[in-house]
Formats: C-alpha cells, sequence, structure tokens
C-alpha cells in the first residue's frame, strides 16, 4: 500500500466515524485531503469499495498488534495486555470501526467476517495459551477473545480526548478491568442466580391490539436491519419487503428513514430501561444484576421484545435529534455507573473507575448481533454468562473460588 492510498483511508475513517458511511460522499473525503474528487477513483472504484479496503487493512492492524505482542518467555496474560496496550495507545493505526459491513457487497462482506473471525480466533490461541501457563482463566477462549475485541471497537465510539482522562488513564483502566475484574478480589466468586424468565417480557407483546402488534413488529424487522447492515445498506424497501408491507405502509408512520431509526434507537432504549428496573425491583443488585441484566438482553434479543439495539447508526441522526437521544442514554448510564459506586462501598467490587467499567460491559454486548447473526455456536445465555463471568473477575485467576 502506498503512502496515498493509507492517507486516504485515514482520512475516510475519520469521516465515517463521525458522520457515519451514509453520509460520507466521496466528495467530502476528497475534500478533507485538497484532492478534488475525480483523483479518489484513481485509487478506489467506488466508496464500498473504500469502506472495504479500510475494514480489510484495520483488520491487518490488529494481526499484526497480536503478533507484536507476543514474545519467548512471557505468559499469555501478559502478551494479552501488551496487545491491549498497543492497541490503545495513540500512535496505533487504527483505520475503521465495525460497523456496516452487511451492507457492503457480499464479496467484500464475506471476507471482512471471515477476517474478523480470523482475528478472533488468534487471539484464542493466546489465551489458551494463558491457560495453559496458568496466567489466564477461561473455559471458552474464542469467546473471551470476542469480549476483548469488542471493547477495543466499542472504544473509539466513546473516548474524546476533551474528557476528564488521558489515552493513558483509559489504558489502565480498561487494562486493570480485563484482568483483575470488577468484583473484589478476595471475596470468593458466588455461584449465579438461576436464568431468568422470559415470559414477563413476552407477555408485553401479547397485550398489543393488532395495530400495536404490526408497528411493534414493523420497528423490530427495521431495527435488525439498522444492526446489520447500518443506515447505508438497511433501504426503506428492504425493510418494507421483510417487513411483508409496502414502502407507503412505512410513509404512513415516518416521514424518512431518520425518524424511523430513531423510532428504533427509542424503543430498543426503552427496553433496556425496562429490564434493568425489572431487576431491581426483583431485588437484584451488584453482580447479581449486572449477569441477569447480560443475559436478558442478549437472551430477548431475537424474540418478539428484541432485538438489542446496537448504537453505532446515531451519527445518521440530525444534530438535534441525536443529541436528545444521547442525553437519555447518558443518564440510563449514570444510573449504571451509581449502581455500581453502591456495590463499591459495600464491598463487592472493587475501587475501579465506574466509567469506565461501564464502557467495557456496553462494549461486550454492543456487537452481539454483528459477531452472532451468522454463528450460533452458543446460546444467548452462554455467551452472557461467559461475557459477566469476564467482566467481573477478569482474565486473571483467583486463589479461592467457589465456581469452576
Amino acid at each position: 500500500m502506498n503512502d496515498k492510498t493509507h492517507e486516504i483511508m485515514r482520512a475516510a475513517s475519520s469521516l465515517f466515524a463521525h458522520y457515519s458511511f451514509a453520509k460520507v460522499t466521496m466528495e467530502q473525503i476528497a475534500t478533507s485531503l485538497n484532492m478534488v474528487p475525480a483523483a479518489l477513483y484513481h485509487y478506489f472504484n467506488d466508496k464500498e469499495e473504500l469502506i472495504y479496503s479500510c475494514y480489510i487493512q484495520g483488520l491487518l492492524n490488529y494481526e499484526h498488534e497480536m503478533q507484536a505482542a507476543i514474545e519467548p518467555g512471557i505468559d499469555g496474560l501478559e502478551i494479552v495486555r501488551r496487545f491491549l496496550r498497543g492497541r490503545l495507545k495513540p500512535e496505533s493505526q487504527h483505520i475503521v470501526m465495525f460497523t456496516d459491513i452487511d451492507a457492503l457487497p457480499e464479496k467484500y462482506s464475506n471476507q471482512v467476517h471471515q477476517q474478523r473471525w480470523k482475528n478472533a480466533e488468534k487471539l484464542a490461541d493466546i489465551i489458551k495459551r494463558g491457560v495453559a501457563d496458568g496466567s489466564m482463566t477461561s473455559d471458552k477462549p474464542l469467546l473471551s477473545a470476542i469480549a476483548v475485541i469488542s471493547i477495543f471497537d466499542w472504544l473509539f465510539f466513546w473516548y474524546s480526548k476533551n474528557d476528564y482522562y488521558s489515552r493513558a488513564d483509559a489504558i489502565d483502566a480498561i487494562d486493570d478491568i480485563i484482568t483483575h475484574g470488577v468484583y473484589s478480589r478476595h471475596k470468593a466468586i458466588p455461584e449465579p442466580p438461576e436464568a431468568p424468565c422470559l415470559e414477563d417480557f413476552l407477555a408485553t407483546q401479547k397485550k398489543f391490539n393488532k395495530r400495536e402488534t404490526k408497528y411493534d413488529h414493523m420497528l423490530r424487522v427495521a431495527a435488525d436491519n439498522f444492526n446489520r447492515k447500518g443506515v447505508m445498506g438497511a433501504s426503506l424497501e428492504s425493510i418494507a419487503k421483510d417487513v411483508g408491507i409496502s414502502r407507503a405502509g412505512i410513509y404512513y408512520h415516518f416521514d424518512d428513514k431518520e425518524e424511523l431509526l430513531l423510532a428504533c434507537l427509542q424503543r430498543g432504549h426503552d427496553h433496556e430501561k425496562e429490564i434493568s428496573a425489572y431487576l431491581t425491583n426483583k431485588g437484584y443488585k451488584n453482580d447479581a444484576h449486572v449477569i441477569q441484566n447480560t443475559r436478558l438482553l442478549l437472551m430477548l434479543h431475537a424474540t418478539p421484545y428484541g432485538p438489542k439495539c446496537t448504537y453505532h447508526n446515531i451519527n445518521y441522526l440530525t444534530k438535534d435529534c441525536r443529541e436528545k437521544y444521547i442525553c437519555d442514554v447518558l443518564k440510563t448510564i449514570g444510573s449504571a455507573q451509581q449502581d455500581y459506586k453502591n456495590a463499591i462501598v459495600e464491598g463487592d467490587f472493587r475501587h475501579i473507575d465506574v466509567y469506565f467499567a461501564q464502557r467495557v460491559i456496553t462494549g461486550m454486548c454492543h456487537w452481539y448481533p454483528i459477531w452472532f447473526n451468522s454463528r450460533s455456536d452458543w446460546s444467548p445465555l452462554t455467551i452472557a454468562d461467559h461475557y459477566t463471568h469476564l467482566f467481573l473477575y477478569g482474565l486473571k485467576p483467583r486463589k479461592s473460588t467457589s465456581r469452576a
């Protein structure tokens, strides 16, 4: 790859991250580089090829960073930590965030998915090495690898140079949480609660009248399309076809795709708040609340109550809609962070930075619809339990536990 191609990809990635794939044009990318638009087509045939190239380069960077972290004489956990720090350092060659993969032509999307799983398997091999040498604990190394990669990919949605922390603070906090978990290290790991019952949530769907049921079904199908294809690939025509209605049926409720997207995001966020409130009313708190909340989010994903919404499309919204929606989400995040603070006071959680803790667990779960859309090796409950076990107890083994 020559320097100019790499410069174009970095500029495009920055714009994609800020404005979404759907809103960025080749003309905007050219302008950011002081190029005429026609010059871009000397390097890439179209925007889809440019996006695909960014994906592949980003995935190759992952692979190179993992290889660079491997060094004779150090244990598996230290290799993972070296990889983490290399991935998050300021000069790392981050190309693009892995969203909207399924909006690409199939010949591109298949290769991106394959390379992504290849990277996860490579990291899983490192984790297996750590399990073998005793520096790590993981009963499903591939799921641990997916969780770690998901945290990295999520970082660039929320990371801001203008926040209270430095890049070094972010690296230290995320490293600490992944390594040691948030649960107090001096306490034995408790037995997990019984799996939650989904009937209470599915019963709410049964109470809808015929019109409400059709409307909710439309939002559910649209949300699934936006999750997998992003705004770029989820056309109103394709959504209408999947719903089983005409495009006019969507326009009866919404003026455009942005209004539909906002309704889907609000529906998903309302459900997340309902789940959290339900668990609180049931008396779940601290680690049990985290476990049951993650279980319900993932177990309900493929039911009529779902899907679990991803947030990566919010930059497609207008400024006013985006700010209003983010304000609502931040209130929910603030409530979760307060729960973590209470758990610290009660002695269940370590003295962690709750800001980063919330983003670590969100990162693990956020990509669930994208990773597991085409693979069903594990049940949602298995994935949820593995993610929460990693979040709560970390990769580093504990001296005394009551759970294998």
